[in-house]
């Protein structure tokens, strides 16, 4: 076996988190470990890749025991793992973020040879099958590329067994399968071992050879993933049934457009010389924002809130936002939940109440310049019971949150400013099916209680579940809003395969 963990246990100031999990992975396989969000996983794989060296249990490579009390010392046993936020350095090119930490030396001290770096990095990436432009920097970089860059630079440390968090979180259909034939290849031509975490439950059943389910620090059971159907996977991680485990959004009363004023116009807005998008919406109205990575969803967006320069006219309730930026958004009731929530979402290192307060300080919870320290807690607690975020503690750092938690912490912010939109990019990438159905009831609400909201998703069943009318973009262009009665599964998907055309790592467009 390649991998053993056997017997391990963790604990932190709060109480046991891992409770004698074991663990293993042989050569080549790729084992699927899932769990709700909270249920140990990262944890389990943090302790493995050398983050936490107070645990308890043994850990065997090949037979060998080993103990990893940094980083460094689990990437030298060639263990690797890929976080679900990524650690690369934004303003460093593809070529130097796939290098880091092992440039080659030039002739002199203190000289980098970038060519030999570029060179390298590039040999590095065609080896996996994968193209990336080697001189742009990580920043300009769709998310889909930046998930190739990680597994690039995680692949050329001659590992041996790789963890990948929730890797197509933020994936188009077109992307996954890439990553999923450039996965089949490391283990078949490399012998290389992937413990594959993901909440994708028929993901799961397609591209892993066992599955571990864990539940609240440990470990249910492990099978060959013959052994369960998407419901049989679904009834374990919940431990009971009385949560509904259909992972599509229900969707809600039929609801054409609202009468009564707009509340959002769009006027041949344009970002980078593209065409202008023109759109009306009402109060309590969800528009879908469908198309491939790099059909342009989340630039248009970015330019509704001002961050990024943009052409044309945006009103909400008849009333231009002029020399628009995200400050000057949020004061007039329009907001956004970014899809990267490490980088431009959340503050990692402040409290779940510092986060969730930052939008609401100036509309809600000051008066005359003065914070309102009661209303602020009063909101902060309701927010978190609403949202179900564990653990319910306010002061709690962000950054010691599981991902879906985390994400939470990220819509509540929004929903705290009591904007009149919201723009939603990704809002439940990564998170589990429990969660998930939690964040769908809660976007729902917010509509009902007369927020529009502009939903950006991969995932067609969460566009199909909860948007009125659905518009498909590609290169920066939209088309036609199309009622929702009007589509299923199919035809949007055909819709969206048949106007959008964009290379398969995401690269040559922005988002």
């Amino acid at each position: 076996m390649l991998l053993e963990m056997r017997n391990i246990a963790k604990s932190f100031a709060a109480g046991p988190v891992l409770h004698g999990v074991d663990f293993s992975v042989a050569a080549g396989e790729i084992h699927a470990l899932i769990g709700h969000n909270g249920a140990g996983k990262s944890t389990l794989m943090k302790t493995l890749a050398g983050n936490f060296a107070d645990y308890s249990g043994e850990i065997l490579i090949e037979g060998r025991l080993s103990a990893f009390h940094t980083p460094a010392e689990a990437l030298a046993q060639g263990v690797a793992i890929i976080y679900q936020d990524f650690a690369l350095v934004p303003d460093m090119s593809v070529a130097a973020n796939i290098a880091l930490g092992r440039e080659p030396k030039g002739p002199w001290p203190g000289l980098m040879p970038h060519r030999a770096l570029r060179e390298r990095s590039a040999r590095e990436a065609a080896s996996l099958g994968i193209d990336l432009p080697m001189d742009r920097p990580i920043r300009r970089l769709g998310v889909a590329a930046q998930q190739l860059t990680e597994i690039v630079r995680a692949c050329s440390q001659d590992v041996r067994i790789l963890i990948m968090d929730e890797p197509t979180a933020r994936l188009a259909p077109a992307e996954r399968a890439h990553l999923f034939a450039v996965m089949r290849r490391m283990g078949r031509e490399r012998g290389v071992g992937i413990i594959y975490i993901s909440h994708f439950l028929d993901e799961v059943r397609d591209i892993a050879d066992r599955i571990t389910i864990m539940r609240d620090g440990r470990v249910v059971e492990t099978k060959a993933v013959a052994h369960y159907t998407v419901d049989d996977l679904a009834h374990l991680l919940v431990g009971h049934t009385d949560i509904v485990l259909d992972q599509r959004p229900g969707r809600r009363n039929a609801k054409q457009t609202q009468s009564g004023p707009p509340v959002l116009e769009l006027d041949h807005l344009s970002v980078s010389g593209r065409p202008g998008v023109s759109l009306t919406l009402a109060a309590g109205e969800i528009l879908g924002l469908a198309g491939l990575v790099g059909s342009g969803r989340t630039r248009l967006a970015r330019a509704m809130v001002g961050d990024v320069v943009s052409n044309g006219t945006l009103r909400i309730d008849g009333r231009a936002i002029t020399r628009r930026s995200p400050q000057r958004s949020a004061a007039a009731g329009l907001v956004m939940v970014p899809e990267d929530r490490k980088i431009s979402g959340l503050a990692l290192a402040a409290s779940v109440e510092a986060n969730m307060e930052v939008t609401a300080l100036g509309k809600i919870l000051s008066r005359y310049g003065i914070i309102r320290r009661r209303a602020q807690r009063q909101m902060v607690e309701r927010l978190i019971g609403s949202f179900r975020i564990h653990p319910p503690v306010r002061e709690k750092p962000v950054g010691t949150l599981s991902g879906g938690n985390a994400q939470k912490v990220l819509l509540a912010r929004a929903v705290a400013a009591r904007p009149r939109v919201m723009i939603l990019d990704q809002p439940t990438a990564g998170v589990d099916i429990g969660a998930k159905a939690e964040l769908h009831k809660l976007i729902l609400l917010a509509a009902e209680e007369g927020a529009t909201v502009v939903l950006i998703s991969d995932d067609l069943d969460e566009i199909l579940g909860l948007a009125d009318r659905v518009v498909v973009m590609t290169a920066g262009s939209a088309g036609p809003p199309i009622s929702r009665a009007d589509l299923d599964r199919a035809k949007l998907l055909s819709a969206i395969s048949r106007v959008s055309q964009t290379n398969i790592a995401g690269v040559d467009f922005p988002r």
